[in-house]
């Protein structure tokens, strides 16, 4: 099943919209894009301080402190959609600025970027919420789970001929924000991996000390192996679905609880090559989407 995706993030300072366009227009480091596509890249308007000033622009002048300044949307499908570099991509986007303006009212989009030197192409948006009073009202648009699940079948439906559904309705899956989105990518690249055993307390046998070691390290794992899960996801598309990925954390896992049954007794040069052994899984990982990219890029 291929979805469409719609995230949002409300943006409250000048501060965070000028962070968010610098990451959306590639001002600063972008660790998941790859900046021989950057070019490609399509702004509606040309530089991110024309978008900030645009927002400034459609502000009212009374407004309350803590109000939400502008509306930042993240629209893009699942990475396996077929439309993605086909017509159908180009289609999908246009729908979707369209939606965009039916919704706020085009005056009220500061600005529009499609990013294609990403895996998985995306648009975002940068909306000011003004409703039909001319007031600055975020919670008008995004306010309640009614609103937001409506919004989201809303959306589904304008590309829904397109090979593209809205997620299970009452579904309890936890929502991604956009901001967390943006870290599982940026960061699982950097993918390592270092761990800190717990002090033995006296009298512990062994047995529990391992344990408890055990416990403890897969605990210091997890994380990081969850961020490497969602990477591997966006990234290496057919190559790597959702249950290799859980199966490589499962080997991971598997790898790990006898190194650390091994630690009693060891010294502190012996644990520090211990570690070093994990840190080659997260470079193995790391030279493997390297090569994924290359080639990604060549066959273009």
């Amino acid at each position: 099943m291929n979805y469409a995706i719609l995230k949002t993030a409300k943006l409250k300072t000048m501060g965070n919209i000028g962070g968010s366009l610098a990451h959306s227009y590639r001002t600063i480091e972008t660790p998941n894009a790859n900046p021989n596509l950057t070019p490609k890249n399509h702004h509606s308007v040309a530089t991110p301080e024309a978008v900030k000033q645009a927002i400034k622009d459609r502000l009212p002048e009374k407004r309350r402190a803590d109000a939400v300044l502008c509306i930042e949307y993240l629209i893009t499908a699942s990475p396996e959609w077929e439309g993605w570099g086909k017509s159908q991509e180009a289609e999908f986007f246009k729908r979707s600025a369209q939606w965009l303006m039916d919704k706020h009212g085009e005056g009220n989009i500061a600005g529009m970027s499609i990013h294609r030197d990403i895996s998985t192409p995306q648009l975002v948006a940068y909306v000011v919420p003004i409703d039909q009073k001319g007031k600055l009202n975020c919670k008008g648009f995004l306010g309640g789970r009614v609103k937001l699940n409506q919004m989201q079948t809303d959306f589904a439906n304008t590309v829904a001929d397109l090979g593209l559904t809205r997620g299970k309705e009452g579904s309890k899956a936890k929502h991604t924000s956009i901001k967390a989105y943006y870290h599982d990518i940026n960061h699982a690249r950097d993918f390592s991996i270092t761990t800190v055993a717990p002090k033995p307390e006296m009298f512990e046998s062994k047995a529990r000390y391992g344990e408890k070691v055990t416990i403890a390290v897969i605990e210091q794992v997890e994380p990081t192996v969850k961020a490497a899960n969602s990477i591997l996801m966006d990234y290496e598309k057919a190559r790597l679905d959702k249950n290799v990925a859980e199966a490589s954390y499962d080997t991971l896992k598997k790898r790990v609880e006898p190194y650390l049954v091994a630690i009693q007794g060891l010294n502190q040069e012996e644990i520090a090559r211990l570690n070093e052994a994990m840190q080659l899984e997260s470079r193995k990982i790391a030279t493997e989407r390297v090569k994924y990219e290359r080639a990604r890029y060549l066959s273009k």
